[in-house]
């Protein structure tokens, strides 16, 4: 039996079409999914989603650190967010000019729709398939791998706890000085109040994202995922972060081992902040994806 089904993967993979980078997708309201497909014709697919921004991946320079240290000989497929293309320049903190489409449209919900529908178009062309995210990124790739089954391998690095809200108020616990706490906290809590009990969206824009965003965010146990995945998933969670909370993510997926997700695996990462920057300022993105590359990389 293990021969035959060996036999029909071989051939199955023989007559794959190689994948089109010029393809174009759709989504349900006629809008097109921006992707990039690097390295096409290689015989291993490496998907990396980045995390909570209002940029375009492909000026994302830790996406291709991550590409590097992980499987450069494989292919690279980035999808960009709803209403952004590679047209709008980098920037980082807070902007004022992100995408209006953007602000209305992007959400976990629609990432992860867009990242099941691309990866679905293009997996007869690839032997293996690889998941891996940052931050928000990390959220969106076990989200995505529950959907999708056999996949060779998932990476979620900080992607923090299984509540949004609870790691935005340890973020703001960690950064805001304590003259300000109460007033910064309760601010943002009267916030996801009125997100929570609305039933019509409103005009807002807090961190780069609109109301879909965080609608749907506050709405969403982001660790669930895990416990629907087949694959292995590595989560890596730095110790030092003061973007999520990484005791409490510690303790939760622990707990969704212990629960019986065999597959998943937890390494904490001391001395390293949500950025994997050290205490020097110095990054060790590069070693971590090498480790991690190492555990379920495909080499």
């Amino acid at each position: 039996m293990m021969k035959a089904y060996l036999l029909l993967v071989v051939l199955t993979f023989l007559s794959a079409p190689a994948a089109a980078a010029n393809e174009r997708y759709y989504r349900e309201d006629g809008t097109e999914i921006r992707y990039y497909l690097d390295n096409a014709d290689a015989e291993n697919l490496l998907v990396i989603f980045q995390g909570s921004d209002c940029n375009s991946v492909r000026h994302m320079k830790s996406v291709n650190t991550i590409w590097e240290a992980f499987d450069t000989d494989s292919a690279l497929l980035t999808i960009e967010k709803y209403g952004i293309d590679d047209s709008l320049a980098y920037a980082s903190g807070e902007r004022d000019d992100c995408p209006a489409d953007y602000l209305k449209h992007d959400t976990m919900a629609q990432r992860i729709k867009d990242g099941v529908q691309l990866i679905e178009a293009l997996r007869p062309s690839y032997r293996e398939i690889t998941l891996a995210g940052g931050s928000e990124g990390g959220s969106i790739a076990i989200g995505v791998a529950a959907q999708i089954p056999n996949l060779h391998a998932v990476l979620a690095l900080n992607s923090g706890s299984s509540s949004f809200q609870h790691d935005v108020e340890f973020s703001i616990q960690q950064t805001v000085p304590t003259e300000q706490l109460d007033e910064v906290l309760n601010g943002f809590r009267q916030f996801v109040k009125q997100v929570k009990d609305s039933d019509e969206p409103f005009p807002i824009e807090v961190s780069g994202h609109g109301y879909a965003f965080w609608k749907d965010a506050f709405a969403r146990d982001l660790l669930q995922p895990l416990r629907e995945i087949d694959a292995p998933v590595l989560v890596m969670q730095s110790a030092d972060d003061e973007s999520v909370d990484p005791e409490r993510t510690r303790q939760e997926v622990k707990k969704i081992i212990a629960g019986g997700a065999k597959n998943v695996s937890l390494r904490m990462m001391l001395g390293l902040d949500h950025g994997f920057l050290d205490s020097s300022g110095a990054s060790k993105l590069r070693e971590q994806i090498e480790y991690a590359a190492a555990v379920i990389g495909t080499k």
